[in-house]
């Protein structure tokens, strides 16, 4: 074997055993310096919380300064884990009162809510004060379950006067509503309101009825519109076709047909043009423009 390949491989197998007994010492001395440093910054009744010498305080103690000082904590309260406030709360039926627990007084008809610190009134009374009184229901209503108000509501067909419920007036042909603004009545489909009756609707020939804002109303079949009370025939001219708006003619003339009165005439158009977007008039072709009737060069 070659001498020299023999000498590099003895060198480097010394220098490896060399580096790994100089890793060796220094974790020897880092760790137990670290461990040491570490361990004299944790305070008594502390907890660490990690590596970087964080720490916090055992339930049951609070963090002032670098120190872990023990909680009072009243009676009828409990230890929190957290790091603010006081490091206790109250238990469940009593709330805080300065540094005390006071418990909580519960009324007569009357639960402790799931908060465990307040307290409502059980259904069919109201908290007036520090009291549940109950709740005195007239005729022709029910309990509404509100913690305002007059803790009741009207049946359909009853309006609230003060403490009772009076009934709405509805006339022939009409029908109660449950809106608590407004008269309380509306009128039957096919009838209309008039001056606090409900009169018949006379629909017209080729009309229908339908809902409106008083009862009901009617409108025009397609095809027709409303001209006074009859639905007129919409007149659609050869080459036209109709629409749905309520507005206009009625009536669109087909693509390459322009409106001249009541008529659909075709469109004439000079050359080197074409029909626009809207298919009922024309436009130069690019680069012409339009000057009169025609398209010139630019």
């Amino acid at each position: 074997m070659n001498t020299h390949h023999t000498d590099y491989i003895l060198m480097s197998w010394v220098y490896k055993v060399v580096l790994a007994a100089f890793v060796i010492m220094a974790m020897g001395l880092v760790v137990p310096a670290y461990a040491q440093a570490a361990g004299s910054a944790l305070p008594d009744n502390a907890l660490s919380k990690g590596y970087l010498g964080e720490w916090e305080c055992e339930r049951g103690y609070a963090k002032e300064a670098d120190a872990c000082v023990e909680v009072s904590i009243p009676e009828n309260a409990y230890a929190t884990n957290s790091a603010y406030d006081r490091g206790w709360e109250c238990q469940y039926g009593y709330r805080r009162d300065g540094n005390a627990c006071a418990e909580i007084t519960v009324p007569a008809n009357a639960y402790l809510t799931a908060l465990g610190f307040q307290w409502d009134c059980a259904r069919g009374f109201q908290k007036i004060d520090k009291a549940c009184v109950r709740i005195d229901v007239p005729a022709n209503a029910y309990l509404s379950g509100d913690s305002y108000g007059a803790g009741w509501t009207c049946a359909r067909g009853f309006r609230a006067q003060e403490t009772v419920c009076l009934p709405v007036n509805v006339p022939e042909n009409a029908f109660a509503t449950n809106a608590t603004y407004g008269q309380g009545w509306e009128c039957n489909r096919g009838y209309r309101e008039r001056a606090g009756a409900c009169a018949l609707m006379t629909v017209p020939e080729n009309g229908f009825l339908v809902s409106g804002r008083n009862g009901s109303d009617w409108e025009c079949d397609r095809g027709y519109r409303a001209a006074g009370d009859v639905c007129a025939k919409v007149n659609v001219p050869a080459n036209g076709y109709l629409t749905d708006t309520a507005y206009g003619a009625g009536w669109k003339c087909e693509r390459g047909f322009q409106v001249r009165g009541a008529a659909c005439v075709a469109v004439t158009m000079p050359e080197n043009a074409h029909l626009d977007y809207s298919g009922n008039a024309w436009e130069c072709d690019a680069p012409y423009r339009r000057q009169n009737n025609r398209c010139v060069r630019a």
